[in-house]
């Protein structure tokens, strides 16, 4: 991946190969841990966005008493 820039579609390409690599016919416990494994990371990423929006109203409600809004 040597001076890929980063957010470029050539940079991901480099990014979904390395992954794509493990996907095997004879080994199909890979694929389905590859599947599994991006849906995990998908609702980790969904669960932490969720707090941030909890902690940000908790940070709006806090400035608007402040300011007596």
């Amino acid at each position: 991946m040597a001076n890929l820039n980063y957010g470029t579609p050539e940079y991901y390409k480099e990014m979904f190969m390395d992954f794509l690599a493990d996907v095997d016919s004879e080994y199909p416990k890979y694929e389905q841990a590859l599947v599994q494994g991006f849906i995990l990371a998908i609702d980790d990423w969904r669960d932490y966005h969720a707090k941030q929006v909890v902690a940000y109203e908790g940070v709006k409600q806090r400035v608007r008493k402040a300011l007596a809004m």
